[in-house]
């Protein structure tokens, strides 16, 4: 699922700053780390398309784990060279959904 995303969201680059927002509710059960590795498996075989497309992901979860996951999210930005901002539970989406806005339209 994440890589037909990947796919439509570097599909056709024009130039344009594009945001993905990968977010969710607050899990009860689930470990968020390990729910996220396959997204990173993702984002590092799509890294160069992301840097290509001008994408910034933003990520948002909470639940089991929630802040080794958002750190290793962090950490893979970093090391990709692709902007990853991360969120913890503490943040609703409308915010985030504001600053993805915000970063098409100004690249901020």
């Amino acid at each position: 699922f994440t890589r037909a995303l990947l796919n439509l969201v570097t599909r056709n680059p024009d130039g344009r700053r594009r945001a993905l927002l990968c977010g969710g509710g607050v899990a009860n059960f689930s470990d968020i780390a390990a729910t996220l590795a396959g997204v990173q498996q993702a984002l590092t075989d799509f890294h160069g398309k992301l840097q290509v497309a001008k994408v910034k992901v933003f990520v948002r979860r909470g639940g089991p784990n929630y802040k080794t996951g958002l750190q290793l999210m962090r950490d893979l930005g970093n090391s990709l060279d692709i902007p990853i901002d991360v969120y913890g539970p503490e943040t609703n989406m409308t915010s985030i959904v504001a600053l993805a806005i915000k970063w098409i339209e100004e690249g901020v």
